[in-house]
């Protein structure tokens, strides 16, 4: 079992060398690999991890910050599919606003030996009175993974940016000549 630690760290960066401190909270919760969606200015929800090596976490908690406190409480937790319940892995991510992709293997239910099924799990905050947890099942994909064109290990690709944030002069630009010929 994983041990319910939260730690506080403090860094001071005064002109000399830096101090950091390190203070043990008591109340955490034990869990490993859980995914976290902020739902509030001071409010985050964690779904899901692990809470041994091979024993899955079916609990959602709330944390809320405040100055020197970190409150953490049990959420309703939701109504899990079948699917989710038994599988032996889960993988996903924060979606942000409130919504995390969460993501199962198919198993041998598809002809596709890769097929994942992916939840959108809604977790509030994009209204003050909503606190319901929805969860909403996608398809699985059909498409073979020999068409998708993989890629290239020096494929670099920025996926989300302000457009004031980059000047012309730092914008560093594909140019298909700079490649090798790799045939």
């Amino acid at each position: 079992i994983r041990p319910p630690n939260l730690y506080r760290l403090k860094i001071d960066l005064p002109l000399g060398r830096p101090a950091v401190s390190c203070t043990i909270l008591p109340g955490g919760i034990s869990v490993s690999s859980a995914l976290v969606t902020q739902t509030g200015d001071k409010e985050f929800v964690v779904v899901g991890g692990y809470q041994c090596d091979n024993q899955k976490r079916m609990f959602c908690n709330t944390i809320t910050l405040e100055d020197n406190n970190i409150e953490i409480g049990e959420r309703e937790t939701p109504d899990w599919t079948p699917d989710i319940k038994h599988c032996k892995i889960w993988f996903g991510s924060d979606m942000g606003n409130g919504a995390i992709l969460l993501g199962i293997p198919g198993d041998n239910r598809q002809l596709i030996s890769d097929a994942n099924y992916f939840y959108i799990l809604k977790c509030g905050g994009t209204r003050e009175d909503e606190e319901e947890t929805a969860q909403t099942c996608s398809q699985t994909s059909t498409e073979d993974p020999g068409d998708s064109t993989p890629f290239e290990d020096s494929e670099e690709f920025c996926f989300s940016a302000e457009a004031n944030s980059f000047d012309d002069d730092d914008i560093d630009t594909y140019n298909e000549d700079d490649e090798e010929d790799e045939s």
